[in-house]
């Protein structure tokens, strides 16, 4: 890593708002894009605000998350699966994001690219800025979605239009996002976050206990399903990552 890409400070920071926790991803200078180390920060913070009455997830400087850091690669440890090393880690800290007991929402600003688009679509309610877009580039870069991203979008928009967006790697603007159910809220830019922390607050007025209850339902209905995705999505990412090694004669990075 380039002295440039260096940072001391955390990769997550945590802010207490009225008892709503704000996690913010913390590398604007890289669009807050996501290394192995941020997932390990956000596991570690999302354990640390286990008693809020909600969690709202955003990215410092404006901007969500432009998905998985291109330096510091999807590689990490040894072994067969090495290659997709931080897909895994990632998936795994999803699953602990889903299972959060207490509501959970997205604030996106700027956009949500690729892993970060994974993020934001594992919380239970999306928030975006007006001007906010969402993409998927995997396939011009010559690797695959990951973060449970392809069998969420063909879930929820069917085979043909997760297609289009997964293949062509076109930009979605938050109004057609929400047009198609993949953002709940739409807020004025600049202002998301705020808007999910009111709506966090607002859903933290129910009773706590139901508001678990019906998460686990929701979870339910999809645990099954996305956790027998979930390997097939790990190998065929660290084929992928291979592939595009040998074919370059480097490492190539999403």
């Amino acid at each position: 890593m380039s002295a440039a890409d260096d940072q001391s400070g955390p990769l997550v920071l945590s802010e207490d708002r009225d008892g709503i926790a704000v996690l913010l991803l913390n590398r604007p200078a890289q669009r807050n894009a996501l290394r192995f180390e941020s997932w390990t920060e956000l596991a570690a913070a999302l354990r640390e605000v286990s008693g809020a009455r909600a969690i709202v997830i955003a990215g410092a400087g404006g901007f969500f998350s432009a998905g998985g850091d291109l330096k510091s690669g999807p590689a990490h440890g040894s072994g067969a699966m090495a290659p997709a090393g931080r897909v895994q880690h990632a998936q795994g800290v999803l699953a602990q994001l889903r299972a959060v007991g207490v509501p959970t929402i997205a604030a996106v600003e700027g956009a949500a690219v690729g892993l970060g688009w994974s993020l934001a679509l594992s919380c239970d309610l999306v928030v975006a800025a007006s001007d906010a877009f969402f993409s998927a580039p995997f396939v011009a870069r010559a690797v695959v979605p990951d973060g449970g991203l392809a069998w969420r979008l063909t879930q929820q928009l069917g085979r043909h239009r997760a297609a289009s967006l997964l293949l062509r790697g076109s930009r979605l603007s938050a109004a057609d996002a929400r047009q198609l159910g993949l953002v709940t809220d739409l807020a004025d830019p600049g202002s998301a976050v705020d808007h999910a922390v009111a709506l966090g607050a607002e859903l933290a007025e129910a009773d706590p206990g139901a508001i678990e209850l019906t998460k686990r339902l929701i979870h339910s209905a999809e645990a099954a399903e996305l956790a027998a995705f979930h390997p097939l999505e790990l190998a065929v990412a660290t084929v992928a990552q291979q592939r595009s090694a040998a074919s370059s004669g480097r490492e190539t990075f999403r």
